[in-house]
This record gives structure tokens, C-alpha cells and sequence, in this order.
């Protein structure tokens, strides 16, 4: 029996922390979580409920994932079935019948040309999926020097080896990912973005181009995330704009990772959609299957998969998962996509970014506020200090209200379905928290 089914809440929170410590290695921390940490035992719509019993409204969607909330029945329902009839069979000799119809799903609300997609398991495998396809192209078509994948400075894109290269930041360094042909540009500057505002800026573009017109020749790919996750720092449309261009131009594919905004988080079905532009190559995952099951898509245009479909035997291409394209996983995203598309999730978005902005946006004159940033149900709240963030962050989870921090940056994500109280409390005990850090 589990730790939780036998004992009480209080020795069962105690129980856990524990055998957390004794077995646990944890992603992205200390190795041993604090007495103060939230261990989920349940969850129901927007809330989860803890080991101790107690319920918090969950404004982070767990790892940004959990977009259509807890025990979502429809979803449930679709993964318990697929469970009972296949849970899965292998996609290297042959195939199933969900990945198949949730391939055909994707190609039918993504920009015309993007119909191929590759199956995988997360986020990080999806981006080094891409960039292989990326450089293996160019090498089909007898241009093997175009090899060079171009991302931003301070970016993310992953831990694993590649997408770490690909983050250029301090952590990647430190354990030593720099295999060759990488590099990095300077982008936006966020504060020349703030004042010349979001709509007309085309601050970094002229680097990139500089860059380009420099290495062009050399070029695989440029990878580049529409909002920068971690920080909340949403990609002036004109530079996405100019990216295409230039990569069109040069002959390089533009690569769009959209793991956090794919499938609904900034009230579009992609983020792509602001700038009114097309990638070559398109990957998502935390809201393919809203966190219920692990799954990652890399969708592809038709360009690049007819040279791959030219090679004898489809040699062109040796990678996959054992895991690929499986098939509980894929009736998750199938019961994801049907609830997109027929319950008004994106409409609803809308509706709700526009309550959260103006609630916020009574502490937009602050002192202690630097900037607030808001693109659908992905928002941050820029401090003057990570101390700051961290005091809000504390006062908040002390009114059993879970966000995620980032530096100085508070960012909401909660799941697209949550209620409109739900937010009305949101903002109101952030505003509390506000108050109460600004004051010390």
C-alpha cells in the first residue's frame, strides 16, 4: 500500500519528506526538499490538495502542463479506454491507431504545409529531434556546411545535450554541453522592447540580420520560443517576422519551440499566430496531452519531409523512441484537441487574460514593479529585486496560492480552464502580496 492510504495527513507529509530524502533525485534542485514543500496527493480542476490535507489553487498548472486542469473526466475517460483496448504498439514497423488520427488532428490546426509530425516524449527530446531533422536535410540535398543552429542568448530550450547548448546560460556551461556547431545572437532588448512598446519594436533584428548576412551560408536552423517561458518575455511580432524572412532568404529553417505556448497558453491555438507567420518546423508538448500523459510533437512542413521521403527506404532519417507516438499518450492529446476545439477554451482564454491584466494592472505603478507582461494565460510580474519576488512568492503560498518564480520575475500560468473566481481570488491575494513585500 501507498504511504498516503495508510496513514494520517500529518504523519503522512512527514512519512513522504522522508522517503523523498532517502530515494528521491529531483530535477532542477536540492536534492532534499524542504518540511515547507507542497507534496500533491490529489487534485481537482484548478486545486490541488497536499499530504498535510491541505487545498491550494495551483496558478502555475504544475510545470506549466496541467493547461485543462486536474481529473478532467474527458480526458481521463479517452486514456482509461485506449488503456483497456492497446496501450500502445510500436511506430518503427508499423503503427496505431491513435498516433495516426492525432497526427491528421495536428495537421489540421496548424498553418497550411505543417502536416508531418514526429512523435516523442517531451519538450527537450522534441527540440533535439529538430535540430537533428534540421541538419540532416541540408545534408540530403549535398550542403553538409550548413550545419550551424542559431538560437538567442539567455535562452531555454531543455536539458538535454543539444537543447542545452542551445540555452547558452550558465548552467548549460558549468557541466560542460558545448558540442560544436552552435551559436548564439543577442536578441530583443527588453528594455528598448518596453519603451518602444510590444507592437511596433523591431529591437534585435538588426543584430540578426548582421548575423545572418555574416554566416547565412552556414546556417541549419534558427530555434527561437514566441514567449520566452522562464521570464515571461514575449518575442516582438515584427522580429518572429523578420527571423522568417531571413531564414528564407538564407535557406535555414525557422525552428518554433512552442512546449509551453502550443495548444492554447497565450489564447491562440499557437503563438506563431501573433506574428502571422509559418515555421518550418513546429515542436509543442506540455499542452498536447495537459500534462496527463508524456508526449512531445515535432511537426514538420512538407518541404522538409519530401527530401526525407526521396531517400531509398526512408534511410534518411535513423532516430525515434521506444515510446514514440504512444498510443495512450496520443488519445490524451486527441481528447485535448476535441476539448480546444469544441468547449471555447480559446475564446474563454481571452476572456480571462483580459480580467487577469486589469486586476494585476493595479499594481502596475508600484515602485517596487518593474513591468508587467501578459500574452493569453501566461503572464509575469517583473520586480525590482529577486528578494522581492521571493517574499511574494512565500506570502502567497503561505494563502495556499502556488506560482512560479523566475529570478525577479513572478510568473502566472494557471491551467486555461480555471474559473473566473478563481482568478478574481488570484489576483487579489497577489495584490495582498504585493502590498506586503512592497512595504518592507
Amino acid at each position: 500500500m501507498r504511504i498516503h492510504e495508510v496513514a494520517g495527513q500529518a504523519d503522512t507529509h512527514d512519512a513522504l519528506l522522508r522517503e523523498d530524502a532517502a530515494y528521491v533525485w529531483h530535477p532542477w534542485a536540492p536534492n532534499r526538499i524542504s518540511t515547507s514543500t507542497v507534496i500533491a496527493v490529489a487534485g481537482e480542476g484548478s486545486h490541488i490538495t497536499d499530504a498535510k490535507g491541505d487545498r491550494y489553487l495551483d496558478a502555475k498548472a504544475s510545470g506549466m502542463n496541467a493547461t485543462l486542469g486536474y481529473a478532467n473526466q474527458k480526458i481521463v475517460k479517452a486514456i482509461t479506454a485506449q488503456l483497456e483496448k492497446l496501450m500502445t504498439y510500436d511506430m518503427v514497423e508499423g503503427g496505431n491507431a491513435p498516433a495516426i488520427e492525432l497526427a491528421r488532428a495536428i495537421a489540421r490546426v496548424t498553418a497550411p504545409g505543417l502536416t508531418r509530425t514526429f512523435f516523442c516524449n517531451s519538450g527537450s527530446e522534441g527540440i533535439e529531434t529538430a535540430l537533428k531533422v534540421s541538419r540532416r536535410y541540408h545534408k540530403l540535398l549535398n550542403d553538409p556546411q550548413r550545419s550551424l543552429i542559431v538560437s538567442l542568448k539567455n535562452c531555454y530550450h531543455g536539458t538535454t545535450l543539444a537543447a542545452s547548448t542551445c540555452a547558452t546560460s550558465s548552467a548549460g556551461d558549468e557541466q560542460g554541453l558545448l558540442p560544436a556547431g552552435f551559436a548564439s545572437v543577442s536578441g530583443p532588448d527588453w528594455e528598448v522592447v518596453r519603451r518602444e512598446g510590444l507592437a511596433v519594436s523591431r529591437s534585435g533584428v538588426e543584430a540578426l540580420e548582421g548575423y545572418f548576412a555574416e554566416h547565412g551560408k552556414n546556417i541549419s536552423a534558427f530555434i527561437v520560443e514566441p514567449v520566452q517561458g522562464i521570464g515571461g518575455y514575449i518575442v516582438p511580432d515584427n522580429y518572429l517576422r523578420a527571423a522568417r524572412a531571413l531564414c528564407t532568404q538564407y535557406g535555414a529553417h525557422l525552428i518554433l519551440d512552442e512546449v509551453l505556448t502550443g495548444f492554447g497558453r497565450t489564447g491562440k491555438m499557437f503563438a506563431y499566430e501573433y506574428a502571422h507567420i509559418t515555421p518550418d518546423i513546429l515542436i509543442t508538448s506540455k499542452g498536447l496531452t495537459a500534462g496527463y500523459m508524456s508526449l512531445a510533437a515535432v511537426t514538420t512542413h512538407d518541404t522538409i519531409f519530401d527530401v526525407f521521403e526521396r531517400e531509398k527506404e526512408m534511410s534518411g532519417f535513423s532516430h525515434g523512441h521506444t515510446h514514440s507516438g504512444h498510443a495512450s499518450a496520443c488519445a490524451a492529446g486527441l481528447a485535448v484537441l476535441d476539448i480546444l476545439q469544441n468547449d471555447g477554451v480559446l475564446l474563454r482564454v481571452e476572456q480571462l487574460s483580459t480580467v487577469l491584466r486589469e486586476a494585476i494592472g493595479a499594481c502596475a505603478e508600484a515602485a517596487t514593479v518593474r513591468e508587467i507582461r501578459c500574452r493569453g494565460l501566461l503572464m509575469a510580474v517583473e520586480f525590482d529585486s529577486v528578494q522581492r519576488a521571493l517574499s511574494i512568492k512565500k506570502h502567497l503560498q503561505d494563502n495556499k496560492v502556488l506560482i512560479r518564480r523566475s529570478g525577479r520575475n513572478i510568473i502566472f500560468a494557471p491551467p486555461l480552464n480555471i474559473d473566473l473566481a478563481d482568478i478574481e481570488y488570484l489576483a487579489a491575494q497577489f495584490l495582498d502580496a504585493v502590498s506586503v513585500a512592497s512595504a518592507q
